[in-house]
């Protein structure tokens, strides 16, 4: 028997077929997504791993899945966090509301995904043992997906200018 496959349009995580259907918002298959749920299952059930990691998995996640009908302010508000956390070192806990607060802006860059996709993805998440290791395969999955988008970087810095981030340091 031969077991079909389908290939995330986002990541390019190669999973089974499954019966589940997908139709939010993110360049993601049924499978993926699922794995997706999954994660976020795990940090929802630790209190020390969300406040780690959670910001990073969303993000990286969000970012990781632009395309089709994925809206350009998702992406950009998204890319933003990853810069917040991984250039700027703001703890992921501090970020929703700077994110809110840039979300709350009208005017949103169309940012194509580049071509060289991070080859990890929410799977290598999803099948690390323990939260140790899961909060380290996740901040190794956003770096990657954050190198990966190099080309919007300055894209990303120039969204984030203006906000406070904590300890009164103002994004340049």
């Amino acid at each position: 028997m031969t077991v079909q496959m389908r290939t995330c349009p986002g990541c390019g995580l190669e999973m089974p077929l499954s019966e589940r259907s997908y139709d939010r918002k993110f360049h993601a298959s049924a499978e993926c997504w699922s794995v997706f749920e999954e994660v976020l299952a795990v940090e929802f059930q630790n209190a020390v791993l969300f406040g780690q990691v959670h910001q990073l998995t969303v993000d990286a996640y969000a970012v990781q899945h632009a395309g089709g009908k994925h809206p350009d302010k998702s992406v950009c508000v998204h890319l933003v966090g990853l810069y917040l956390m991984l250039e700027w070192g703001v703890a992921p806990v501090e970020v929703p509301p700077l994110l809110q607060h840039l979300a709350s802006g009208t005017s949103w860059l169309h940012l194509d995904p580049p071509e060289a996709r991070a080859s990890l993805t929410v799977y290598d998440v999803a099948v690390a043992e323990g939260a140790q290791m899961h909060a380290l395969r996740v901040r190794e999955w956003a770096a990657q997906v954050w190198r990966a988008w190099s080309p919007h970087h300055d894209a990303a810095r120039e969204l984030a200018r203006g906000l406070i981030v904590p300890a009164q340091r103002l994004v340049r």
